[in-house]
C-alpha cells in the first residue's frame, strides 16, 4: 500500500457526467491522487483489476451498473486477493443493500449526494484506516427495517416474480416458466406493486437491485 500521496484510483462508474464530476472533485480536492482508470461496468472494472489490480490502493465504486452491480466488482478483488480499499459511491443503494455492503467488508459508502469538497477528504479518511460511511446510523437502521418488513410480505411466488422480472422477462415468458397464467402473473405483479409502493415493472426492478433482493 502506498503512503498519502498519489493514491492510485479506480473509477467504476458509467454515467460519463457523474465520472466527469468525480473526476474534477478529486482534482480540486488536494488529496494526492492518481486516478488511474475509469471503468464504464463491472466486465471492464473486473479485467483491468486482473491485469493491473496490483498497482491500485482504492477502488471507487458505484452500485448499480449495467452488466451487474458493485458487490460483483467487490467479489473479484476478494477472488484475486488484492490489497485495497473500496469506497462505494452510489445513489441507488438502499439501507439493507448499504448493510449488506458495508458487512462485505468494503471501507466506505458515500450518497451522491455528498458535497464535492468532501469527497477528497472522506477518502483520505479511508487511506488512513477509519472506515466511512455519511448515511445516518439512526437512518440506515430505520431503511433496513422498512426494508425487510416489506421484504417480509412478499410471498415465495411474489418473489420468483421479482426475480424473473429482473432478469428481463415479460408477463408470458413468466407464465410459461412458473406454469401459470398470464392474467395470474398480472395480480400477482399488482400485489407486489401494491406492497412495495411501487407502479411500474421498471420501478420493480430497480427496488430490487436497491435492496439487494437480486443483483
Amino acid at each position: 500500500m502506498s503512503g498519502q500521496q498519489n493514491i492510485r484510483i479506480l473509477l467504476v462508474e458509467d454515467q460519463p457526467l457523474c465520472r466527469l464530476g468525480v473526476r474534477m472533485s478529486l482534482a480540486n480536492s488536494g488529496f494526492g491522487c492518481v486516478l488511474e482508470a475509469e471503468a464504464e461496468d463491472v466486465r471492464q472494472a473486473i479485467a483491468y483489476l486482473e491485469q493491473y489490480g496490483q498497482n491500485l490502493d482504492l477502488i471507487l465504486l458505484d452500485y448499480a451498473l449495467p452488466d451487474g452491480t458493485g458487490k460483483d466488482v467487490i467479489d473479484a478483488v476478494k477472488r484475486l486477493g488484492l490489497d485495497v480499499k473500496i469506497v462505494m459511491l452510489s445513489g441507488e443503494a438502499g439501507g439493507a443493500t448499504i448493510q449488506q455492503l458495508l458487512d462485505s467488508g468494503i471501507n466506505g459508502f458515500m450518497s451522491k449526494d455528498i458535497r464535492p469538497e468532501e469527497i477528497g477528504t472522506v477518502l483520505a479518511s479511508v487511506m488512513q484506516g477509519h472506515d466511512f460511511t455519511n448515511v445516518n446510523t439512526m437512518r440506515l437502521k430505520h431503511d433496513v427495517k422498512s426494508d425487510m418488513e416489506i421484504l417480509n410480505t412478499l410471498t415465495r411466488r411474489e418473489m420468483d416474480i421479482i426475480s424473473l422480472c429482473a432478469a428481463g422477462k415479460s408477463a408470458k415468458q413468466i407464465a410459461e416458466e412458473l406454469n401459470i397464467s398470464a392474467h395470474t402473473v398480472e395480480n400477482h405483479k399488482d400485489s407486489i406493486f401494491n406492497k412495495i409502493g411501487v407502479k411500474s415493472t421498471s420501478e420493480l426492478i430497480l427496488y430490487a437491485f436497491r435492496v439487494g433482493l437480486v443483483s
